[in-house]
């Protein structure tokens, strides 16, 4: 699971592993984007796997989030290098050490966003059919709306924007439009193991646009500092 590691000695307690990839090779913002793009792609995928019944699309899903994973574990071994040493944090682009703090995060709220796709493939795999069109539409429209604020996060992550980011955590109590849609789509079904289904669909949905709340107010801390001086 560790990017660019490779085992260089074995015996009967352990093993030693060595990790050869070189953070000038692939800096944290690099590793971060491409992690980001990875489980950005996993929710936009099993979306269309829903619709289309795509059996082997969901399993790519499922298979993506070992990539979101190492991504994650790379930038934290980065992140601890970092907080040790004043050079490398100031080499990475970090003001501080708290600033890696938040960034770690913001990580964990990818990886999140990674399982929470990976959770509606496995249930496609288990039911093994579709959702229903009036319903499967109200979904695919509150997981687009969930990308987009999710979207919009990590860019005021980026720019240090703090009045972005008080704009998206405003933006995310929209969801409870999204999710009444789906409850008046669902009215009609009659099978509980399928008004189950798209009751844990929509859970995993919603939880993307609570993960890009949870960054938007990492943004908030990191650059409360900035904004302060900004307005004094």
């Amino acid at each position: 699971m560790l990017m660019g590691s490779e085992i260089i000695s074995d015996y009967t307690g352990g093993i030693t592993i060595q990790v050869l990839v070189n953070l000038l090779e692939l800096s944290v913002d690099g590793a971060f984007k491409r992690m980001l793009h990875l489980a950005k792609s996993m929710s936009s995928d099993v979306i269309l796997a829903v619709k289309e019944n795509n059996l082997e699309l969901a399993q790519e899903v499922i298979n993506t989030d070992d990539e979101v994973d190492r991504f994650g574990f790379y930038i934290i071994r980065q992140l601890k290098i970092a907080i040790q040493n004043e050079h490398m944090l100031k080499e990475m682009g970090f003001r501080n050490a708290r600033n890696c703090l938040g960034y770690r995060l913001v990580v964990k709220n990818i990886e999140r966003t990674g399982d929470h796709a990976t959770f509606i493939a496995k249930d496609l795999l288990e039911f093994k059919k579709p959702v229903k069109k009036e319903i499967f539409d109200k979904i695919q429209e509150m997981s687009e709306f969930c990308l987009s604020v999710l979207d919009d996060s990590c860019l005021a992550l980026f720019k240090e924007d703090y009045v972005h980011a008080e704009q998206i955590i405003e933006k995310t109590f929209e969801i409870t439009k999204y999710e009444r849609k789906i409850r008046d789509a669902s009215k009609s079904l009659k099978d509980d193991e399928e008004i189950y289904r798209i009751r844990r669909m929509t859970e995993s949905i919603r939880r993307i646009s609570e993960y890009a709340s949870d960054i938007a107010e990492i943004v908030l801390n990191m650059n409360i500092e900035k904004a302060l001086k900004k307005n004094v």
